[in-house]
């Protein structure tokens, strides 16, 4: 079946006769070639066509403001109809996703050692938490790392407090908390370390935001044993004290050693080492599963004044006996003050920047950012872990959770609910629900809707076109053609009713014909109505062709009312259609320029045959 509605600017021009508008709109245009594939696709996209896009459009199966059509549909269409000739078009169907700029992209902060220096300043050793006296200055934080911001800018911040925890003030010597290194096996570190392992390797972990080395023999086949070394550590006066941290899963046995060289040079062979693990309190505990990551204690490093000490780790075990205990090490510290360790808890909180400063946000009935209480009132996953992820969607929780807790709602009312994402860390998620009055629920609100878009094909690339062409088939029982010209009828009904003939479908006002589909320019025909009474057939003739640029429009503002101009470019409506003269038909294209939300204009001079 052929289409008679055809959207494309490029197709129309191949109809104009005129050689300086190919000239002008198609360079490099050959009026000797004729293309015998000119396409006139009308097209909805389907998943697998957003599958072979590929990107994020082939994840999510939709375009976006992230991934707009026009950067991906013209090497789609290119791919896809590569047998397409110039004047080619397309009228694609896809899904559009809208989204709101205000809460995209949020940012997710996780405070640092450096952070937490913008509040306490410089000779803290353990200040890596904030409390309740300082709490509310994490505005400061925020100043320092971003220094121009935007009104309404928006950042999740995630942190570590203690009620009433206090940093102590005192010099670090050296202090290691492996934060800088890669999650995963490691044979090798920079900066003096020495490490070694047999039966298994030393690997770098993560959990809570927080790095560490570990090492067990649960893995292998039989013995197992590893050295971790610490670089040199310079003892140049008495009060400096060692410090560590371990965290203890799955003891079996007694594993780890602390041991202490003035003399290693490499070798842990051939060094002299001094047992240190009595000084220090290394859990025995728990047989399954893990402990918590706590201070081992704190050892007087005053023997040692006036030297240069090697701190090393070393595990033994064997997975037949069994002694496989899994051991966590971090934050080595020497210091002249190692503070009892402070407990923290994980918060987190979202902050907008108003144009005076960063303030904690403020829920509305237009936006809730779900709290920690929040998360423990929904429970399950979600109340467990703080955030939501694929396996427990946001959307499965909030229906019931903003019954509770929007507020009033009148029908059509929408709420954005901003949250914690986890996929594989966490990160800022949103999504917005709408209240349905009728059934008292909120629903979520995918903010997904077609989209139709036209393209044109210019002969060596596909390009985004407004444009439109209409073809205007001639013949009985064509009913997009009836359609068109029927409109026209309609209008001349409305105002010149005498011009009309007793069928309804015809008039000679303008000739239009919705019978036949198409102009009717006999002069008999014309005369026949009695409405053009001692006018000569030279004079009809040119009547006609006076009024006939003034039909087209009564039937484009009626099927096209929502046309309108496109910035930076011309909008073009180009329409094909038959003239009746009593001896045959000929086709010929007029063309008209929106220049309005429904408003067209004849182009001068576009009324021409096609030959």
């Amino acid at each position: 079946m052929n289409r008679r509605f055809i959207y494309s600017l490029c197709a129309a021009s191949l109809l104009l006769a005129g050689c300086d508008y190919n000239e002008e709109n198609f360079p490099g245009y050959d009026e000797e070639y004729y293309p015998t594939n000119v396409a006139n696709i009308v097209y909805t996209l389907t998943d697998a066509d957003y599958e072979a896009i590929g990107g994020d459009v082939a994840t999510n199966k939709y375009f976006s403001t992230d991934n707009m059509p026009d950067d991906y549909l013209p090497e789609w269409l290119g791919d896809t109809y590569y047998t397409a000739d110039a004047g080619s078009s397309a009228n694609l169907t896809y899904r559009f996703k809208t989204i709101y700029p205000h809460y995209q992209n949020i940012p997710y902060e996780i405070l640092t050692e450096d952070d937490y220096t913008v509040i306490y300043g410089e000779g803290y050793n353990n200040a890596t938490f904030l409390n309740a006296s300082n709490v509310g200055r994490m505005y400061r934080i925020l100043n320092a790392k971003y220094t121009e911001p935007q009104t309404d800018d928006l950042v999740m911040v995630e942190y570590e407090y203690s009620e009433d925890g206090v940093p102590s003030r005192g010099e670090t010597i050296a202090s290691w908390d492996f934060e800088n290194l890669e999650e995963g096996d490691i044979e090798s570190m920079d900066g003096g370390w020495t490490l070694s392992a047999s039966g298994d390797t030393w690997q770098v972990k993560e959990y809570s935001n927080n790095k560490y080395l570990q090492f067990t023999a649960n893995y292998a086949e039989a013995e197992a044993e590893a050295w971790l070394v610490t670089p040199g550590i310079a003892i140049n006066e008495t009060g400096l004290n060692l410090g560590w941290d371990v965290c203890v899963g799955y003891w079996n046995a007694n594993c780890l050693s602390v041991l202490i060289s003035t003399d290693f040079a490499g070798d842990v062979n051939t060094a002299t080492w001094t047992d240190v693990t009595a000084q220090f309190n290394i859990p025995q505990e728990p047989t399954s599963g893990y402990g918590t990551m706590a201070s081992a204690g704190v050892m007087s490093l005053d023997d040692y004044a006036g030297k240069t000490i090697y701190v090393a780790y070393h595990y033994v075990g064997n997975k037949q006996t069994p002694a496989t205990t899994t051991y966590q090490i971090d934050n080595i510290m020497v210091a002249n003050e190692i503070a009892a360790p402070v407990e923290t808890e994980t918060r987190f909180a979202l902050y907008e920047y108003t144009g005076n400063g960063w303030y904690e946000f403020e829920n509305s009935n237009h936006a809730i950012c779900l709290s920690m209480a929040d998360y423990e009132e929904i429970g399950g996953n979600p109340g467990k872990y703080y955030n939501f992820d694929d396996n427990a969607p946001a959307q499965a929780y909030m229906p019931q959770f903003l019954a509770k807790h929007a507020g009033y709602a009148l029908d059509g009312d929408t709420c954005t609910v901003i949250f914690r994402q986890y996929d594989g860390g966490n990160q800022v998620g949103n999504e917005q629900y709408v209240y349905h009055a009728a059934s008292n629920l909120w629903q979520y609100c995918d903010l997904i809707r077609e989209e139709t878009r036209p393209y044109g094909f210019n002969g060596t690339e596909w390009n985004y076109n407004p444009s439109v062409t209409i073809i205007l088939e001639v013949g009985k029982n064509i009913a997009e053609s009836s359609t068109f010209y029927q409109a026209i009828v309609d209008w001349v009904a409305d105002n010149y009713p005498e011009y009309v003939t007793s069928y309804g479908n015809n008039d000679y006002y303008y000739g239009s014909s919705a019978y036949q589909n198409n102009f009717d320019f006999r002069v008999s025909a014309w005369q026949g109505q009695g409405t053009y009474p001692g006018m000569g057939s030279e004079e009809l003739t040119a009547l006609m062709w006076e009024r006939l640029p003034q039909s087209f429009p009564h039937a484009l503002e009626v099927l096209y009312p929502n046309a309108a101009p496109v910035e930076g470019m011309d909008v073009f409506y180009t329409i094909q259609f038959g003239i009746y003269d009593g001896a045959g038909t000929t086709t010929y294209t007029i063309q008209y320029k929106v220049v309005g939300q429904g408003q067209f204009e004849y182009v001068e001079g576009s009324l021409k045959a096609v030959e």
